[in-house]
């Protein structure tokens, strides 16, 4: 597979997600970054497959899981976010940022039912 869409994809997450902290994250904004991130994780998919066969190393980190993740978190949707980041260690990407992330998502999901 081809990494150029890979990394368009990239660029267009990182500045969908600038245009989403200016929007105030209006609806429209937040639909086009999830759809950004889906994207950008089934190409991710594609090529972590690829580089398994080939023997090759793993990306390290993977914005497509990370700003999801953060856009699940900003809309409360923790349990959700606690999955994809469950989803993320799986495949072995930056494994310190989400075990800290589902560390802090637990607390968030602790205090809105301890309230």
């Amino acid at each position: 597979m081809e990494h150029q869409e890979y990394f368009q994809n990239l660029d267009e997450i990182e500045k969908c997600w600038k245009e989403l902290k200016n929007s105030g994250f209006n609806q429209s904004t937040r639909d086009k970054m999830w759809g950004l991130c889906m994207r950008g994780q089934m190409l991710f998919w594609q090529i972590a497959a690829d580089s398994k066969n080939k023997g090759e190393t793993m990306v390290v980190s993977v914005p497509a899981f990370e700003r999801a993740v953060m856009l699940l978190e900003h809309e409360h949707r923790y349990r959700d976010a606690v999955r994809m980041c469950k989803e993320a260690n799986e495949w072995e990407i930056n494994t310190d940022w989400y075990t800290k992330r589902i560390v802090k998502l637990n607390k968030k999901i602790y205090a809105f039912f301890s309230l």
